[in-house]
């Protein structure tokens, strides 16, 4: 029942529109208006989702909804006013006031209800972070005759209780100012010890693992979406994908964010992609406030590989440059004969036209031919194609060569491991020289002769190639026996790699050609289509070293002194010992595209 008192009209009732106006009240409306009667409207608020539906039982602090309007509920039978409305604001977190939408609606429902009397919170904690927002709320309210009450703070009336009022916002203000320090010193102490702060991203999960009996919150990788991330990486590293048909290529194959509370699993965007391969989390490093440091989950890529996908990245944000997307699998890798003849360089250009019968036919062009400076002919894709296999089966050598062969490696293998000393001396000297750097730049910084984002920058480079050292010094002896496994793969495919080319599928053709050639030319005697090529150094190093082998293998005989002095044992300390620092070899990855 309704008490006429409380509903009667206030005319003159101001409005609250117009918050820049709201500092420049003349003051003639009181702080604190009396206990005059009207009617009453809640204003619950709560920081997450979660909290709208504890129960009141189970949490006596206020942090739940129910908690909260218990007691306001409690405070205007105290009033003796009846609630006309409730507003709640669920999960809205902002740091002011102003950004609160519900809060909005309250202020548009008290300017079009006179007959409101109070505006009731739990605490004021709870609704203002700062005391410039108290002030101007409670500014607004007085100018409408409406009383601001906390259900859980008794401040009276009069000046004294506007004190105690704004001495309790100031007070509140502070305690959220250095609980926001707290925080923030103790997340750049967890990423400093290599904790992930936040979520784990696309790629990892959060999970607990039990050690020594305790359960401990930590990250692992996630056995579904790591290999897609991986893949991703590497394939963008090639230079033959655009994000966008990247993108595509991992939502085909089932590549979907994870579920949250607001949003379903959905394909990664284009934007969403492009963050991650610029994320230095998949090294195994973490980020925080633009300092990088080591992470303690595990990396899901390689030093290396992250370079390289920065190089394509960074050569795509230059004026003139373009992803292309590639419709067959030659297509950026071959080059004119003619030209290359004539002392130019010119690709061949993979193009469609349809005849006047309406079949599509498919060929390749010298780029030169379109300037006017080349007079190679249209040439079919099934007679390139043809071409490219017998270049290929060119690859192949005797078995009795390859037999040899794999028996030396091995043997350089055993020699080379004995010499991990001095790649570990000679890696931790450079480790120790980049440590010199970081020291210097710091230096520099705090001088301030280099800009803040300058010095941010270079660290940021730093720190990568320390880690990236790091890992090498913990893996030199990993690495000789990949690069060995890798010889050995090589050799493998040498024995028949014509029939290995024809069996297999487009994209591993082109892996094939990427890891065997580093330049391929195109000729036309006007009679027939054939190829030449470039090995890729690795490739050409084993093949001759190969053939050396079993040539001293028959002029000479075994020697069980000579295994350093052997050509593979030659090539594996070429590679392996004699740069400043480790890099893979291209192995069966595709090389970077050109175009």
């Amino acid at each position: 029942m309704t008490d006429t008192k409380h509903t009667a009209a206030r005319p003159g009732r101001g409005s609250f529109a117009g918050w820049e106006q709201l500092l420049g009240l003349d003051g003639t409306a009181p702080l604190t208006t009396s206990d005059s009667g009207g009617q009453a409207i809640l204003y619950l608020r709560v920081s997450t989702q979660r909290q709208m539906h504890t129960a009141v039982d189970i949490d006596a602090d206020g942090n739940s909804i129910a908690t909260q309007r218990e007691l306001c509920i409690k405070r205007c039978k105290r009033l003796k006013a009846p609630i006309a409305e409730t507003f709640v604001e669920p999960g809205n977190s902002a740091q002011s006031i102003a950004k609160r939408p519900v809060f909005r609606e309250l202020l548009s429902y008290v300017e079009e209800h006179p007959e409101v009397g109070y505006v009731v919170i739990y605490m004021r904690s709870r609704i203002f972070r700062n005391q410039a927002d108290a002030a101007i709320t409670k500014r607004i309210l007085a100018s409408m005759g409406v009383k601001l009450i906390s259900a859980k703070e008794e401040f009276g009336d009069g000046y004294m209780a506007d004190a105690m009022e704004a001495i309790t916002d100031i007070m509140n203000e502070v305690q959220v100012r250095q609980s926001g320090e707290d925080i923030k010193n103790k997340l750049l102490h967890k990423a400093k010890n290599g904790g992930t702060v936040g979520r784990a991203k696309l790629g990892y999960l959060n999970v607990r693992k039990d050690f020594d009996g305790r359960l401990v919150n930590t990250i692992d990788i996630d056995p579904v979406r790591a290999p897609l991330i991986k893949w991703a990486f590497e394939q963008y590293a090639t230079g033959e994908y655009s994000t966008i048909r990247l993108a595509d290529a991992l939502a085909e194959q089932g590549l979907t964010t994870r579920k949250s509370a607001k949003w379903p699993e959905r394909p990664l965007s284009r934007s969403q992609l492009s963050i991650i391969l610029r994320d230095p989390y998949y090294l195994g490093m973490v980020t925080f406030k633009e300092q990088v440091y080591p992470g303690r989950h595990p990396a899901i890529i390689e030093t290396a590989l992250f370079e390289r996908v920065q190089e394509v990245m960074n050569a795509r944000l230059k004026r003139g440059q373009r992803d292309r997307v590639h419709s067959h699998f030659l297509r950026g890798m071959l080059l004119c004969g003619q030209c290359d003849a004539e002392g130019r360089e010119h690709r061949l250009i993979f193009n469609q036209a349809r005849n006047r019968h309406g079949e599509l036919f498919d060929y390749y062009l010298c780029r030169g031919r379109q300037d006017g400076v080349c007079e190679l002919q249209y040439l079919r894709v099934a007679d390139v194609e043809r071409a490219i296999a017998t270049l290929f089966g060119t690859a192949s050598l005797p078995g009795s060569v390859l037999k040899e062969a794999r028996e030396q490696l091995q043997n350089a293998l055993e020699h080379l491991l004995a010499r991990q000393r001095e790649q570990r001396v000679r890696l931790s000297k450079e480790l120790q020289k980049l440590e010199a750097k970081e020291e210097r730049l710091v230096d520099i910084a705090a001088e301030g002769e280099l800009p803040p984002e300058t010095v941010r920058k270079r660290l940021r480079e730093l720190q990568i190639k320390k880690n990236g050292v790091s890992a090498k010094l913990a893996s030199t002896e990993d690495f000789l026996r990949a690069k060995t496994e890798s010889a050995m793969i090589y050799l493998d495919l040498m024995e028949k790699p014509r029939a290995l080319f024809l069996s297999a599928s487009d994209g591993v053709r082109r892996m094939l050609l990427s890891a065997f050639f580093s330049r391929i030319w195109i000729h036309d005697d006007g009679y027939q289509v054939t190829a030449s090529s470039e090995y890729q150094p690795d490739v050409a190093d084993i093949r001759s070293a190969a053939i050396e082998a079993a040539a001293n293998e028959k002029s000479a005989g075994n020697n069980s002194d000579a295994s350093a002095r052997e050509p593979l044992a030659q090539y594996l300390e070429v590679i392996c010992s004699s740069k400043t620092t480790l890099v893979a070899g291209a192995g069966l990855e595709p090389a970077t595209s050109r175009l």
